[in-house]
């Protein structure tokens, strides 16, 4: 293997297919971000929260509508019964059809009460027995009335409604208020929750992209060690043949070969299981054979830059997400106070009845109905004794705040150390970058002239191997280094809150 510059692919073959695509670290961040299913299950729980966010504030400043309707409804019934007018039971068959619906919107108030109009429609036609009578004599004084039968009668009630109903809680937290918060909060935390994310499995990604890349040197390196432990080998066997070494000194040779042979081994396996990593982690197919381009070396972040990150280093995902918590136990604990005490209810309500009620008896009459109702009532709750068990959910819900205060509080006040430690590694990191990129420009310029000496006769093949080794141990120093400053680099993803 050969790099002349940091912008130089290394072949990385995951498979024994012939073609090859290269793969940035670019590509590979924006693949497994975008396309793989970790990925998406990160974006998908975002998504989530914002749906459910979107729809209770669609539903806090808008109203609830429910539509309820009951199509014709045709009822034929037989009884045996007493019926009004009647002394002795009659059996009777009757015809019904009634049908009928419902349109409410129910509006939730900022002060935590609920607003609902209703409206409703009853289309009824309902049957009846109408008894027949017949004034009979029985002497000039008394004259009494005799059923002779009976005949249908119908009742068609034709009737709207409008109600309209207030309830208010009194001495509570709002419920719709609380509710809509904790729809927002929960969303700054998927919101957060989602860059961290975001953030850890891109810092996987590049771990996953060096790691691979240090693996392929790394079994270069090894199999040059081999190459080298059997150049020594063989010539310490001329010397032990010539009485040059002893014995022993042979055997140790032979045994430093072995031992680089299993290191050659053992580097192989670790680059094979680099390979599945790396697919596994991108979801790639098993016949794919990506190449991996190693990096550039990104600038480090100018002043201006250094000087946003420690003024918003407060803004961090954990200093915001401590933030978040405490929010949620600060309401949790004012509900459960207001719950612990006296509660009430504010309950209002006004309704107008219009419409038409049609009996056809012995003649058919309609009435005009025209009705109102109002009323207003306060119901009051206060509990005597319980146990203590409201006492201790109030004293767990001040724990609860009191522990998410201090953690906002240590988290904020951390944050600031810790984006200057981070800031400072990125500055020595660059900086041995600098250094490690001038020592592989000087391997590489020793390598080539061992390569010219070696073609001239004048250095040995094991001098040559020994270049290579170094060479091969100046690029994984810079790999790693790399890798670390590409790390810090996507820490600094989790201040930079969406």
């Amino acid at each position: 293997m050969r790099i002349k510059s940091i912008v130089l692919p290394v072949l990385l073959f995951l498979s024994t297919a012939a073609a090859a695509e290269t793969i940035t670290l670019k590509q590979t961040l924006d693949k497994l971000i975008t396309n793989t299913t970790r990925g998406r299950l990160i974006a998908g729980q975002r998504e989530v929260s914002q749906a459910k966010f979107r729809a209770e504030r669609v539903g806090y400043f808008l109203p609830e509508i429910s539509l309820n309707a009951s199509g014709p409804t045709y009822q034929e019934s037989e009884d045996y019964d007493t019926y009004p007018g009647f002394f002795d039971p009659i059996f009777f068959k009757r015809t019904n059809v009634f049908g009928g619906g419902n349109l409410r919107l129910k509006q939730k108030i900022i002060t935590g009460g609920d607003l609902t109009f209703e409206t409703q429609l009853n289309l009824r036609n309902d049957e009846y027995p109408n008894a027949l009578y017949v004034d009979e004599v029985i002497n000039d004084t008394l004259t009494i009335r005799k059923l002779v039968g009976f005949s249908t009668a119908t009742d068609k009630r034709r009737l709207g409604n409008f109600y309209l109903q207030f309830s208010q809680p009194l001495f509570q937290t709002s419920s719709s208020r609380s509710a809509y918060r904790e729809a927002r909060d929960n969303l700054s935390k998927a919101d957060i929750e989602w860059q961290v994310n975001r953030a850890d499995l891109r810092k996987e990604g590049i771990t996953a992209f060096f790691d691979l890349l240090t693996a392929e040197v790394d079994q270069e390196e090894a199999e040059n060690n081999s190459q080298l432990a059997n150049y020594n080998a063989k010539w310490d066997s001329v010397k032990f043949d010539d009485g040059v070494i002893n014995e022993e000194a042979w055997i140790e040779c032979k045994s430093e070969r072995l031992e680089k042979k299993l290191g050659f081994f053992d580097a192989q396996a670790t680059f094979e299981e680099k390979q599945n990593e790396f697919s596994h982690l991108l979801d790639l197919a098993g016949g794919s054979s990506p190449e991996l381009e190693i990096p550039p070396t990104p600038m480090l972040p100018d002043i201006n830059r250094e000087k946003w990150l420690l003024e918003n280093a407060s803004k961090s995902s954990e200093a915001a997400l401590a933030h978040v918590n405490m929010d949620i136990a600060e309401r949790e604990l004012s509900k459960t106070q207001t719950n612990a005490g006296i509660n009430g209810t504010l309950n209002a309500s006004y309704a107008v009845g219009r419409g038409t009620v049609t009996r056809t008896a012995d003649e058919e009459v309609e009435d005009k109905i025209n009705t109102k109702d109002w009323r207003v009532s306060v119901d009051f709750n206060y509990p005597i004794w319980d146990g203590g068990a409201s006492g201790a959910n109030v004293h767990s819900m001040e724990l609860a705040y009191e522990t998410a205060r201090l953690e906002y509080v240590s988290a904020e006040r951390s944050a600031r150390s810790k984006m200057t430690i981070l800031l400072r590694r990125l500055e020595i990191n660059h900086s041995k970058l600098s250094l490690l990129e001038q020592e592989l420009d000087l391997a590489e310029t020793k390598l080539e002239d061992a390569k010219d000496r070696h073609l001239q006769g004048l250095i040995s093949d094991g001098t040559l191997l020994e270049n290579k080794v170094y060479y091969l141990e100046a690029q994984k120093n810079r790999l790693t280094t790399l890798k670390d400053y590409y790390l810090d680099l996507a820490e600094l993803e989790k201040t930079e809150l969406p």
